[in-house]
Formats: structure tokens, C-alpha cells, sequence
């Protein structure tokens, strides 16, 4: 799965070869992996890099997603080699992480937010860990 963000951006959950490969082919440089060791998702990065990728871990935890996790994840973003595609399992940390990094950019509101995670295709159950996440950031942006 992929899902392109911005013409810098994607998000999605590829842990195969060869959805790796067409990663690559489609000109991204960059692969940020957000699954922590711990959960058993992440991949290896020889096996990305070997197919032509820069690989960054940045662990953000599914039910301690938190202000850090969040801060690591737009410091990558802002030293790494673009276009970057940016992976967990399910893609929602994923979602998560990129889109609030576009907000704080972008000074969205929680509206703005919740409709362009709408337009990609993703809603968030309510009161989950990226939700209360989500909202309880974008109202500290707002203040």
C-alpha cells in the first residue's frame, strides 16, 4: 500500500521485497520505519537498504504514541533524503505521524487534520491512542 501524502510524502505498510522494490521505483529515497523492535514488525534494514533505500527507524510505540515519538519522527523528516516513504503495519502511526507533522507546518486545525486524514482514506477509532494523540496535539498547536 501506498498512499502519496505530498510529492515529498507517503505513507503506507510495505514490508514485502517486492513492495519494496516498486517503492523504489516509483523515486523514493527514503524509508522510515516506525514499527518498534519490540512488536516483532520492523524490518530489517540491510534487506531495505539492499534494494537501494536510506533506512531510519523511528519506534513509536501503538498504544504510547507521545510528544517525543512525535518530535524524533519530524527531525528525520527534516534531515533525510526526500521523497520519503514512511511505514508501520496497519499505516496508521504512519498516517498519524506524517499528517501531524503537515499540521504543524501548515498551522492546520483539527478540522483541517481529521478531513485530510478522511481524504486518504483513514478515520481513526474514537478515544484510541492516535486519536486522543491527535486531537490533545492539535489543541496544544491552537493555544
Amino acid at each position: 500500500m501506498l498512499h502519496q501524502i505530498t510529492e515529498e510524502l507517503a505513507i503506507g505498510n510495505a514490508a514485502e521485497v517486492e513492495k519494496i522494490q516498486k517503492i523504489v521505483q516509483q523515486g523514493y529515497r527514503t524509508f522510515i520505519d516506525l514499527c518498534p523492535a519490540q512488536e516483532g514488525n520492523r524490518l530489517n534494514a540491510d534487506l531495505v537498504e539492499a534494494q537501494g533505500l536510506k533506512y531510519f527507524s523511528v519506534p513509536v510505540y501503538r498504544n504510547d504514541i507521545n510528544q517525543n515519538s512525535l518530535e524524533m519522527f519530524m527531525q528525520t523528516i527534516e534531515s533525510v533524503p526526500k521523497p520519503i516513504y514512511t511505514r508501520c503495519v496497519s499505516a496508521t502511526r504512519a498516517s498519524l505521524m506524517t499528517l501531524l507533522t503537515l499540521a504543524t507546518r501548515e498551522k492546520w486545525t483539527e478540522s483541517q487534520f481529521f478531513e485530510r486524514l478522511a481524504s486518504i482514506g483513514f478515520a481513526y477509532p474514537p478515544d484510541s491512542p492516535p486519536d486522543r494523540f491527535a486531537r490533545a496535539y492539535l489543541r496544544s498547536l491552537s493555544r
